[in-house]
């Protein structure tokens, strides 16, 4: 099944976009980004089935030398995957996270729609 976005271009002409139904997106609803670890914790819509375990949340930290997934529901927690740093290069914070959600292990993926106002280094490399 397919759904449609209708947005107005500029000229004021329509602009239709088809989208995979259900849309899957992020937001973030929580983050630490002042210090080691900075951890980033989003919404995800649906929630994600893993070990036939229901995640609505997805939980992203990163040291100097890794980051760790893990996926949440309530007070449960499981440790995703562990991604060493010689991994992601130059890569900042904000570029990993889109990628780490958008993955293909996430289900199809998933797209940040919302930030938060929360200040996401992009101008870095992930671990300085």
């Amino acid at each position: 099944m397919v759904q449609r976005e209708i947005s107005l271009k500029k000229d004021e002409s329509l602009l239709v976009t088809w989208m995979a139904e259900p849309f899957r997106y992020a937001r973030l609803v929580s983050a630490v980004s002042d210090r080691f670890p900075r951890v980033y914790v989003f919404d995800l819509h649906p929630a994600l089935e893993y070990n036939r375990v229901q995640y609505p949340q997805v939980e992203v930290s990163f040291q100097r030398d890794y980051y760790e997934t893990n996926l949440i529901n309530g007070a449960s927690r499981q440790m995703y995957r562990s991604v060493g740093s010689s991994w992601w290069g130059s890569k900042t914070v904000k570029q990993l996270l889109v990628a780490e959600l958008a993955e293909a292990v996430y289900a199809g993926g998933y797209e940040i729609v919302d930030w938060g106002g929360f200040a996401v280094p992009d101008d870095r490399p992930a671990n300085s």
